[in-house]
């Protein structure tokens, strides 16, 4: 239940500290200044703090950035960054072409043949050992077709978040669960 404190009483803390820090506002700009400004900054203060508030619930409660497991898991997908076997240059050349985010059909003028992405997938994915409880060793192989094109090692690290899920026809919901990070996912 340690996991209800971190999503949901500090959240709550902070929007109840951001409420009473624009009472105390309202309440010292009519002292300071004899007016009467609390009709209106009485309903603009207090909704920016549930702004605040349902934007911090909205985009998903993770600490995965303050996890020491997850600056270990960055610094082990920096070394293996380069760290490739290429069986066949020419066709990952053109993965490559597939991975920039190019068309999904290639016609490839130095074979004369046409490729396509779909064709190149992940054929296997091995666990090679676990290094921790939340981040785990692959090597996995891209194919072409049935030719190997492509090993490389991967890892994966597993970390739990409450995030808001749903739409209009089912309803909105609260999501908690697990999720695994690739190094092929994260930015550099």
């Amino acid at each position: 239940m340690w996991f209800l404190f971190f999503f949901i009483v500090i959240p709550l803390v902070l929007f109840v500290g951001l409420y009473l820090f624009s009472v105390i506002v309202i309440f010292l700009i009519n002292k300071i200044l004899h007016k009467k400004y609390s009709q209106y900054l009485s309903l603009i203060l207090p909704c920016l703090s549930s702004i605040f508030y349902f934007m911090l619930i909205m985009g998903g409660i993770s600490f995965k950035s303050i996890d020491p497991q997850y600056y270990e898991f960055k610094r082990l997908c920096e070394e293996v960054k380069n760290e490739r076997t290429v069986h066949n240059e020419n066709l990952y050349r053109i993965y490559q072409y597939f991975t920039n985010g190019y068309d999904y059909y290639l016609d490839d003028e130095k074979t004369q043949k046409t490729y396509y992405k779909s064709d190149f997938t992940t054929r296997e994915r091995v666990q090679l050992q676990k290094i921790s409880n939340k981040i785990s060793e692959y090597k996995e192989w891209l194919y072409y077709e049935d030719m190997p094109l492509l090993s490389y090692k991967d890892y994966t690290y597993k970390y739990f978040g409450i995030f808001l899920g749903g739409d209009e026809g089912a309803g909105w919901h609260i999501n908690p669960k697990y999720k695994a990070l690739e190094c092929k996912n994260i930015r550099y």
